[in-house]
């Protein structure tokens, strides 16, 4: 079976290819992945597949079972790009202006349709031993994001495994990394707004110096709340938008700040989740402007189950080699794959797309991103034989 995964996925590399390129020439923003959404349809029809469309108009999932059995396996590819510029100059370079896949969506969305082509040729020459599942999840850039949109269409019912791979710049091509446990962290998007009277910059006392409220929360918050929860959680509060004022001798009587809020463990996560809105209003307070604070419903972290990873490594080893299986950290970018895992058990891992040799590599969501393709080839093989191998 091993050879015959091999051989097959080989014969399909270059429509892998492009598959992923067409995709990343056409990149679509989250709930907008309509042109995304037809193109993966047509490619699953062809294999005479029936694809089951979510309740939102982007994405769906498909099944691929021997006679008689229902799937009990589920793999996720997702499929939304992200609002940034493609600056590289290929041929496969974004055509929409400000859309790029700048995570490698476009191959995971690749390795999966590849998956889907292998595993339909499997069970009709009656080699399938299980029934499977694939996701084609739309918006898992942003929150909540298409997972929650899966399970509550009743996407994971009857299902007793799940998988997923992301592209990983950080592992050489050829590699899949994985670790138990925590491998990445919740994300919550926050934001804070101010209101005051506003004043001249020359009599500061008569009124609410709101610029200087906006400084201390921005310097203050992350500050407390690092001495407030237990370090070993992992929480991370980061701002990335602040507006306020537009004359220098104006004290402004509005004001926006927006960043996030990630940790690494669940309990952790609930924990600061409470304690960030208080602590914005308590930085606030003596400088007696008003704040309204929103805590966009977040997303958990990813927790991989210890069978899971071994799962996925044991198929690694058996289709990739000994050497191919290697540890990973932590990390806190934020993966809404979690919210499969808080149904059911499985594993997340991730996929080498840095050239072999090369030290230096783009990193995910920067507009130079892109994929040694052979890592195609590689995600493929360790899907189909989540599918395929073993009893």
């Amino acid at each position: 079976m091993t050879r015959l995964i091999a051989e097959e996925t080989a014969a399909i590399a270059d429509s892998m290819v492009f598959w992923r390129r067409d995709l990343h020439a056409h990149p679509e923003p989250s709930w907008h992945e309509y042109r995304t959404t037809a193109r993966i349809r047509g490619v699953l029809e062809a294999l005479d597949l029936e694809p089951h469309a979510l309740s939102q108009p982007t994405g769906m999932w498909v099944d691929i079972a021997p006679e008689g059995r229902s799937p009990r396996i589920g793999l996720r590819a997702d499929i939304d790009a992200l609002h940034l510029i493609d600056t590289k100059d290929v041929s496969y370079r974004s055509t929409h202006e400000g859309v790029a896949h700048a995570c490698g969506h476009d191959a995971h969305t690749a390795i999966l349709l590849g998956t889907a082509t292998v595993l339909t040729r499997l069970r009709d020459r009656g080699l399938l031993p299980r029934g499977v599942r694939l996701f084609f999840q739309p918006a898992e850039e942003t929150s909540p994001g298409g997972a929650t949109r899966i399970i509550s269409d009743g996407g994971m019912a009857g299902l007793r495994e799940v998988y997923a791979l992301h592209c990983d710049p950080r592992t050489e091509v050829g590699q899949i990394a994985l670790r138990p446990g925590p491998i990445t962290s919740a994300c919550d998007r926050v934001r804070v707004r101010f209101s005051g009277p506003g004043g001249h910059s020359s009599r500061p006392h008569l009124t609410a110096d709101l610029v200087m409220a906006v400084g201390a929360v921005i310097t203050e918050v992350p500050l407390l709340l690092s001495r407030r929860i237990d370090p070993r959680v992992g929480a991370s509060m980061v701002w990335g938008h602040v507006e306020a004022g537009q004359a220098p001798n104006a004290i402004p009587s509005t004001g926006v700040l927006e960043g996030t809020l990630r940790c690494l463990q669940m309990e952790g996560w609930h924990y600061a989740r409470e304690m960030v809105p208080d602590l914005i209003r308590l930085v606030a307070a003596p400088f007696d402007v008003q704040v309204e604070v929103e805590l966009a419903d977040g997303i958990p972290p990813t927790v991989n189950h210890l069978k899971g990873v071994q799962r996925m490594a044991d198929v690694g080893r058996a289709l990739l080699g000994e050497e191919a299986v290697v540890d990973t950290e932590q990390s806190l970018g934020g993966e809404d794959f979690s919210e499969f895992l808080l149904q059911i058990p499985g594993a997340l891992g991730r996929l080498g797309v840095r050239p072999a040799g090369v030290s230096e590599w783009p990193d995910l969501h920067r507009p130079a991103f892109d994929i040694d393709e052979a890592c195609l080839e590689i995600g493929a093989k360790t899907m189909i034989g989540l599918a395929a191998l073993g009893n």
